[in-house]
C-alpha cells in the first residue's frame, strides 16, 4: 500500500509556527513554497546514521501531517524517517523563524521601541510560551546578526501600531469589551497573528 500519510515529528514551537503558514490541516507536499520544497529535497536524498549534533526526537512532540500524493514514494523507497532529515526540517523552520524576528527589529527598533518589546511581541503573535523557544535565545540571536546602534536612533514605529494600522479588528474588538485592557492585549494579537498568516511563503530562489 502507498504512503498516503506521513506524520513529520517537529518541536511544539515549530509547529505553531507552521500552523500561521501552513494551516493546521494535513500538508499537501509540494515544491509550490519554501517548506515544501525543502521537504522534497530532504525526503528523496536522506541521511543516514546517528548524528550526535541532530536533537533528540524527544524533542518533537508534535507532527506535521504531510499527504504525500505528489511525492514518488516508491522512486525513492521512502520507508522511514532517519533521525538526520527530522533535525533538518526543524533547523531549517527554527531559521526561517529567526530571519523573520529579523527583519521584525530591522522594520521596527527605535528610540521608543526596544528590542523586549518586539521579540515578545514576535513571541505573542505566534504564541510561542517560554519553555518552547526562549526569549534569552532569541536575545542573542538577534544580538549576533542585526546591527541595531544605528536602529536605535529611528523615529518610533512600534509592531503594535503596525498591526492596529492593518487591521481594525483589534480597535473594533476593544470597543465592545467591558474589560478593555484584557482584550485588548488578546485582539491586537489576534490581528497580528491574522497579518503573519497573509505573508506569502514562497520558494528561496
Amino acid at each position: 500500500m502507498a504512503l498516503k500519510i506521513l506524520d513529520f515529528p517537529v518541536q511544539p514551537y515549530v509547529r505553531k509556527y507552521l500552523n500561521v503558514h501552513l494551516g493546521h490541516e494535513q500538508y499537501l507536499l509540494s515544491t509550490a513554497d519554501r517548506f515544501g520544497k525543502i521537504l522534497f529535497h530532504m525526503l528523496r536524498r536522506q541521511v543516514k546514521g546517528k548524528l550526535h549534533h541532530a536533537g533528540s526526537r524527544a524533542d518533537c512532540t508534535e507532527v506535521l501531517q504531510l499527504d504525500m500524493r505528489n511525492f514518488p514514494v516508491y522512486q525513492y523507497g521512502l520507508t522511514e524517517l532517519t533521525d538526520y532529515t527530522i533535525f533538518q526540517f526543524n533547523d531549517f523552520v527554527d531559521e526561517t523563524m529567526k530571519e523573520e524576528l529579523y527583519t521584525w527589529v530591522r522594520n521596527f527598533l527605535s528610540r521608543k521601541t526596544s528590542i523586549r518589546d518586539i521579540i515578545l511581541d514576535f513571541m505573542a503573535g505566534y504564541d510561542f510560551r517560554e519553555e518552547e523557544v526562549k526569549y534569552e535565545t532569541l536575545r542573542k540571536a538577534v544580538q549576533r546578526n542585526v546591527k541595531t546602534k544605528e536602529l536605535r536612533k529611528r523615529r518610533p514605529n512600534s509592531v503594535v501600531n503596525l498591526s492596529q494600522k492593518l487591521a481594525g479588528l483589534s480597535q473594533k474588538t476593544a470597543e465592545l469589551s467591558q474589560e478593555p485592557a484584557g482584550l485588548s492585549r488578546y485582539a491586537s494579537l489576534l490581528a497580528m497573528r491574522q497579518e503573519l498568516m497573509k505573508i506569502p511563503v514562497v520558494p528561496h530562489s
